[in-house]
């Protein structure tokens, strides 16, 4: 304990001095000068031999390191790995026993000690070490991050996921961290290949290519640079940066300049680094699912998906698959049979419904869109969104999502509850005299219905560009707001957010 406060001290005291004399980024001063003028391969290098050496660490040094690097606000210990937990620093350490998810934290490796032998000084570097709940942390292992569609497991609530890979050119197990967390976890691994440039070469993992440069994999790249584009440095990471710095005594480059990986790796590599005039760079438009489209969907007609109940708001995700039962009758919502929708059969097992969805006679899944208090509901097969177009039981489907008459308040108490927007007396029921699916008013002696989560998320499949270089753009929630316009001036004045163009999403910031 008395040694980590000894390191910290006197590495601030050094930063303190530099910034008596700070130039670059976060009181860096001339840090960084000795990078200036370089790009590409020679600045990876140019920061390798700035950021070491540093002091190592002892393994057991970590956990008092934490207190500082990772503390919330509350005090309590920021765990990137649930959402779930809610540890106190020393009370919930890992103690060797097993545990559920929320139980305890140990020490997590973000990049896996086994990719380089539990060789030091990589084996205690604070850059990548972080607390973890340690469930989650197992449920990990060593697989590579990524991205999955198909999850064989998650962590409460879907907040990290473990399963085959979705990113294209790598088939095998990953582990898929928040998007919250996406940016930090890629500028990590930056930090990491660069820190150890001369090291990285002989390390094994799917997302190294054994080299010094470009040290990823072409797959991993790809995916690392469009993390950090998509999730940018955050107030979190400069704090733990200049945590880190205090301990250890060296940084993270691309914590301290946004983009940085950008003149190391993508498309601003001509370009010369100045540490006191840096410029961040243009991002590319990344799409945010550069494989799969997403949005409103037609699910797949085969193959089971296990869906689960949501109790709460923050259960209610943009692109999710529900479906809507009704539990006591073991019900699900079908397809649209004249002004109502039909009622399946389905199988409740342990608060899970295990089931073929979008055939005939099977549940009718509908996706997601919208946002609070107006959200959407839109079915794939029939190509519709649920709308309540008058103020009488029926459920009708409209193609477009421009109205009120389209749009959904859910919220929850004892049950759920889908309220019409257009008519707000009206609510989504079971009819149990009369099967069906339909509205009812607020005094309504119908059947309460309750919403079913699905485990993954699909895209899209029916929104296309009209060809040549004209396109049309839609909202996430699949409602269209241009049409027929240059690919090039597709986005432009749009406020921020999530697009759709050509199957695929595009991030307005």
């Amino acid at each position: 304990m008395d040694r980590i406060k000894r390191l910290f001290v006197l590495n601030m005291l050094l930063a303190l001095v530099a910034q008596v004399f700070a130039q670059g980024p976060n009181g860096t001063g001339t840090y960084y000068q000795n990078a200036d003028g370089k790009s590409g391969k020679e600045l990876k290098t140019a920061m390798a031999a700035i950021i070491n050496p540093h002091t190592q660490l002892e393994y057991n040094d970590l956990w008092e390191a934490f207190k500082t690097t990772d503390r919330r606000d509350d005090g309590k210990v920021w765990d990137m790995y649930s959402s779930r937990s809610n540890f106190e620093f020393g009370v919930n350490q890992d103690d060797g026993k097993s545990a559920k998810e929320g139980d305890k934290y140990n020490r997590e490796h973000s990049m896996p000690k086994s990719w380089f032998n539990d060789e030091y000084p990589m084996y205690t570097d604070l850059t990548h070490i972080i607390p973890a709940d340690k469930w989650v942390n197992s449920l990990r292992g060593n697989a590579p991050f990524g991205e999955t569609k198909n999850p064989s497991n998650c962590s409460d609530g879907d907040f990290s996921k473990f399963g085959p890979s979705s990113v294209s050119g790598y088939t095998g197990s990953v582990f898929e961290p928040n998007d919250e967390y996406k940016g930090d976890f890629a500028r990590i691994y930056f930090y990491m290949v660069t820190c150890y440039e001369k090291n990285v070469s002989s390390w094994n993992s799917e997302m190294l290519a054994q080299n010094e440069y470009p040290a990823f994999t072409g797959w991993a790249l790809d995916m690392l640079l469009r993390w950090a584009a998509q999730d940018p440095v955050s107030q979190k990471e400069i704090d733990r940066n200049n945590a880190v710095y205090g301990i250890q005594g060296n940084r993270n480059p691309y914590v301290d300049y946004p983009g940085l990986e950008q003149y190391v790796w993508g498309e601003s590599t001509t370009k010369a680094f100045s540490y006191d005039g840096y410029v961040t760079p243009d991002f590319p438009d990344y799409p945010v699912d550069p494989d799969e489209p997403v949005g409103p969907v037609d699910p797949p007609a085969s193959g089971s998906f296990t869906f689960t109940k949501v109790t709460s708001e923050s259960q209610l995700e943009a692109g999710g698959t529900y479906i809507i039962v009704y539990e006591n009758g073991a019900i699900a919502m079908g397809g649209t049979n004249g002004k109502y929708r039909d009622g399946v059969d389905i199988t409740l097992t342990d608060g899970k419904i295990v089931t073929d969805v979008n055939g005939n006679g099977q549940p009718r899944a509908f996706i997601l869109g919208g946002s609070k208090d107006a959200y959407t509901l839109y079915d794939g097969v029939e190509n519709v969104y649920l709308a309540l177009n008058s103020g009488d039981n029926a459920l009708h489907g409209n193609a477009t999502a421009t109205e009120d008459k389209e749009k959904w308040s859910i919220t929850f108490n004892d049950n759920c509850t889908i309220q019409s927007n257009a008519y707000p007396d009206r609510y989504i029921y079971y009819n149990a005299s009369s099967p069906r699916f339909a509205c009812y008013k607020t005094t309504s002696k119908q059947q309460p219905v309750a919403l079913y989560k699905g485990t993954s998320t699909v895209g899209i499949t029916n929104v296309a560009a009209n060809g040549g270089d004209a396109v049309d753009v839609f909202t996430v929630a699949g409602t269209k707001i241009r049409s027929n316009v240059a690919r090039e001036n597709a986005l432009n004045g749009l406020d921020k957010g999530v697009y759709i163009i050509g199957n695929k999403k595009y991030l307005v910031k």
